[in-house]
């Protein structure tokens, strides 16, 4: 008899632990082949493992050794309530992303058109998408990150005009808020780094030169002339910008109401920009 669910994840996990990579993945990957929630899982725990799965299985766990992000592998990663397909010309969706785009719905139930910047996956656009009366743009500079958001908005019923541009080069309309997610990591940081992150995850959609803040310094120079009257901005940054960008923000759009805020761990994550 094979092993059971249980057993599976035990022996994976531990492989996992002594190479020094975490053994969630085990699970992560599990779970979304064989279609079940966590409780589901432990429900079928000593239930055998259909040959088939198990040999997809210790293909599995051998990417995971080779610190392949589990998402990657299974082709799926969670965000706002959906599965968003992703594949290595996307980031994965974090879920302090998620507090932006709840931001972002709290202030704009009344909008009628809004654009999200860089958008990857889609993740932001697209849920916002499907829970705002906003006709949303999805801009991205890669067609093929572009692709993948127009698969998940596709998947989703979301409607949405994709558009690839570099930043706002190819986007001359006005919008009612402007969503952001660029990036943001410095060169110089790439020491601490996870691992897995400096592999798989597109160096496009990380690293920034001048500190990690070059996109935001283009991007701040030209986005007040795509809102319209009393439009305003939403951007997620890294944990230490907040100086930086406080000076940024007062030296080119000094006229604007600028809003700090942290994440649920503590960190500075996320800032809205109001323009009168």
């Amino acid at each position: 008899m094979g092993k059971t669910y249980a057993e599976a994840l035990r022996g994976a996990s531990r492989l996992l632990t002594d190479a020094g990579i975490d053994p969630d993945g085990a699970r992560y990957v599990l779970e979304v082949r064989a279609g079940f929630t966590p409780s589901q899982l432990r429900l079928h725990d000593r239930d055998p493992l259909p040959p088939a799965q198990a040999a997809q299985f210790a293909a599995d766990v051998q990417r995971l050794l080779a610190n392949e992000p589990p998402q990657y592998i299974v082709g799926r990663a969670p965000f706002y309530g959906e599965w968003f397909g992703v594949t290595p010309d996307v980031l994965i969706p974090r879920f302090e992303t998620e507090e932006l785009v709840a931001w972002v719905l709290a202030d704009q139930q009344g909008a009628a058109s809004g654009l999200d910047v860089g958008t990857g996956s889609g993740a932001i656009g697209v849920t916002l998408s499907r829970r705002l009366a906003a006709a949303m743009t999805l801009s991205d500079v890669s067609p093929a990150a572009l692709a993948v958001a127009e698969a998940n908005a596709k998947a989703l019923g979301a409607s949405v005009h994709l558009v690839v541009s570099d930043l706002f080069a190819a986007l001359p309309g006005r919008y009612d808020f402007i969503v952001a997610n660029l990036p943001y990591i410095s060169r110089a940081e790439v020491a601490v780094m996870d691992a897995s992150t400096l592999a798989f995850e597109p160096d496009l959609a990380l690293f920034a030169e001048h500190d990690g803040l070059a996109l935001f310094e283009r991007f701040i120079q030209a986005a007040p002339a795509h809102l319209t009257p009393g439009g305003r901005i939403y951007l997620e940054y890294g944990y230490h910008q907040v100086p930086a960008l406080t000076a940024l923000f007062k030296a080119v759009v000094p006229q604007a109401q600028v809003e700090f805020r942290r994440d649920m761990a503590g960190h500075p994550r996320m800032v809205r920009l109001s323009f009168a």
